[in-house]
């Protein structure tokens, strides 16, 4: 800019165009609607799933049921408690709990339930299933068994008082085998120390540490040897493959 032929073609473009009415807009950043057009605009086959989507969350709130899985384990040193609440999309909220105290096994199974119970009412769930492997704690809130100890009845009333909160509530018994990601998580609030361990990666072993090899002996008849094979671990979620 500092040469005068160029000052002096910027002096011709700046007459040229004073004569038209033009305003300057900086460019702004482009809005996740613009990006949200794109990808139906391209993605047709994604149109019924996201249909689906839209039709879910348009539906009262009140009218999704949700289901909640809950188990409670001790030991000699404390209780831990596990939850698994998901939602009607299938989405799930994993918790293992620690106790800080002693209790029974059965004192921890009315833990997990009222814990399970107050999660739920923090996410404003109103229709609700629960799934408890523990035929006392559920026949107990089904008035089938009549709770006598002092301990399991104030359990008992804490449990109630919950579960009038709910527009809708089930509780049912399930097997223990049925029941196993919860109480896997209840075994691990009740076993490991905070600060123990920071995070638990989950590795997955493809195939067995040893292999099966068969083999024919002089007298031609087969014998079957194990021997040692690496096996493969993946840190990652097995998935499978599917389109960008």
């Amino acid at each position: 800019m500092k040469k005068p032929e160029l000052s002096g073609r910027m002096v011709k473009w700046s007459v040229h165009l004073s004569g038209y009415d033009l305003k300057f807009e900086p460019q702004t950043a482009i809005k996740s609607q613009a990006l949200a057009d794109f990808v139906s605009d391209f993605s047709p086959t994604l149109q019924e799933q996201a249909d689906s989507e839209i039709l879910t969350l348009s539906e009262a709130k009140g009218e999704q049921v949700w289901e909640l899985d809950v188990d409670g384990a001790s030991n000699i040193k404390r209780a831990g408690v596990g939850l698994v609440l998901k939602s009607p999309q299938r989405e799930q909220i994993i918790q293992a709990v620690r106790c800080e105290f002693k209790a029974t096994n059965n004192e921890a199974e009315y833990e997990a339930l009222i814990l399970g119970l107050q999660l739920a009412l923090e996410m404003q769930v109103n229709y609700i299933k629960v799934y408890s492997d523990s035929q006392l704690i559920v026949n107990h809130v089904n008035n089938v068994y009549t709770a006598r100890d002092p301990k399991m009845v104030a359990y008992l009333e804490v449990a109630k008082e919950l579960k009038l909160r709910f527009a809708s509530f089930h509780i049912q018994q399930i097997p223990r085998d049925q029941n196993v990601e919860a109480d896997a998580l209840a075994t691990l609030g009740a076993a490991f120390t905070p600060g123990a361990v920071g995070s638990i990666p989950f590795i997955h072993v493809m195939k067995p540490a040893i292999r099966q090899n068969e083999q024919q002996n002089a007298s031609k008849a087969a014998t079957t040897q194990w021997t040692y094979e690496a096996g493969i671990l993946c840190t990652a979620t097995l998935q499978e493959e599917t389109d960008d």
